[in-house]
């Protein structure tokens, strides 16, 4: 090869610098979620004392059959 011929060399490509989402929205996505939880949490409280104090005939008949209820 003659010195006409040699690629010139190529430089690296530059990296990309990743994205920042937005200051708040971290915190707003984890409220949401946090108060999803915290209704969640309260409606099956409120689910489980009404059914472990007042459980309706076919739940009391299946806990017999299933020998879970005393």
């Amino acid at each position: 090869m003659t010195r006409d011929n040699i690629p010139a060399p190529v430089p690296p490509p530059t990296p990309i610098p990743p994205q920042q989402s937005a200051a708040g929205a971290g915190l707003a996505a984890a409220a949401a979620q946090g108060a999803v939880q915290g209704a969640t949490r309260s409606l099956t409280a409120r689910l489980m004392d009404k059914f472990l104090s007042d459980p309706p005939d076919w739940l009391r008949a299946l806990c017999h059959a299933l020998g879970l209820w005393e």
